[in-house]
């Protein structure tokens, strides 16, 4: 008969959670939600780049055009 790790769940279950025990539930569900928003900022991050470099190239293409139409 094997012996069944806990997890970190198995305090969820519990009937009456101590002070420590609410501890470190709050705390597993703390990292998790930090661990979600630093992908939702790193995926934003990304967003705000790529949308930036398409501003970047307009106004570079727009330049151009602006600096043809003195030329001539």
């Amino acid at each position: 008969m094997n012996k069944k790790n806990k997890t970190d769940f198995y305090l969820l279950r519990k009937k009456s959670l101590s002070e420590g025990d609410l501890f470190i539930t709050d705390y597993i569900k703390s990292k998790d939600e930090i661990r979600k928003l630093k992908l939702i900022i790193e995926i934003l991050s990304e967003r705000v780049d790529r949308v930036e470099n398409k501003i970047f190239e307009k106004e570079n293409k727009i330049t151009k055009l602006i600096k043809g139409k003195n030329e001539k």
